[in-house]
């Protein structure tokens, strides 16, 4: 019984997995999302936006939490990319 005790706590020690939190974003999260996406499900408010040929660039807040994310046009490698400044 020890042993299966102590093999279900290693276990779980060795997959540490964490969720990440809308409310406290980091980097890794944001990676992968879209301006929409913050604002329809997560609730960011569209703060400003500046444009220019190039890019695009959106501040989107939340709470206390500001976010940028910028869409670039002409660079197929750089798409969408959002981040905390």
């Amino acid at each position: 019984m020890k042993k299966l005790l102590s093999i279900i706590i290693l276990g779980l020690l060795w997959c540490n997995i964490s969720y990440a939190n809308p409310k406290n974003p980091t980097n890794e999260w944001l990676e992968n999302k879209t301006v929409n996406e913050l604002t329809q499900k997560f609730g960011y408010k569209l703060f400003t936006v500046t444009a220019d040929n190039n890019y695009t660039l959106y501040h989107l807040v939340n709470g206390k939490i500001v976010v940028a994310c910028l869409v670039a046009q002409g660079n197929p490698k750089m798409k969408l990319y959002c981040f905390l400044p």
